[in-house]
């Protein structure tokens, strides 16, 4: 029940149905639940040790917010574990792997002039990372980033949701595919690096 209630309300957050600053008052989400005070009170700790809510002094917890020094840090962070994760792709991506990422680059162009589908190029973006994630095998870094991406989620959809941006981060996957053919360690992590700095500053920008 603890865990049914932590990816509720974790999911609350992510999307924005809880927004920064919104206090989480366990005797609402029981009743709204039909639990106890108990698992509620479980999943907001939980919460809390992954930085999404915060105790305040005058009791009570609330959703956090995210400011620019976040942002910047949760970037840093993400580039250091993706040069982990292309690195072992560099050395373990065969011609299954090199098709499965070309045959995504061809349908992500297929959408990205469809305004009605913007939930299917962000679908395919995450797929993107997904099958960088599964040829390197690391799942230890693996999760680590995809934590990372949870926290960002709403903020890396609005990064999406501009036409610009959405063109931009699609030629840099493009460029970075054909990186991973050349074997190029070198180009690819600076290919990487410059795209994930590129949706820092339109994030920031826009924030």
């Amino acid at each position: 029940m603890r865990e049914l209630v932590y990816d509720q309300l974790k999911e609350l957050i992510i999307d924005g149905t809880l927004q920064p600053g919104s206090r989480i008052i366990e005797t609402d989400y029981a009743e709204k639940f039909q639990i106890s005070r108990t698992p509620i009170r479980e999943a907001i700790r939980m919460l809390e040790l992954e930085g999404f809510v915060e105790s305040q002094s005058k009791g009570g917890v609330t959703v956090t917010g995210i400011n620019k020094l976040d942002i910047d840090e949760i970037y840093k962070i993400r580039i250091a574990l993706e040069e982990i994760i292309l690195k072992e792709v560099i050395l373990r991506a065969n011609s299954d792997d090199i098709q499965k990422l070309d045959n995504l680059m061809i349908e992500t162009k297929d959408l990205l002039d469809d305004k009605n589908r913007i939930d299917d190029v962000f679908g395919l973006f995450s797929s993107f990372n997904d099958i960088l994630y599964e040829i390197a095998k690391l799942n230890r870094v693996t999760e680590m980033i995809k934590n990372l991406n949870l926290y960002m989620k709403r903020f890396r959809r609005m990064a999406i949701d501009s036409g610009k941006r959405k063109e931009i981060a699609f030629e840099d996957h493009k460029a970075i595919v054909k990186s991973i053919k050349e074997k190029d360690i070198i180009k690819t992590l600076k290919l990487n690096k410059v795209h994930l700095e590129r949706s820092r500053d339109f994030i920031i920008n826009n924030l």
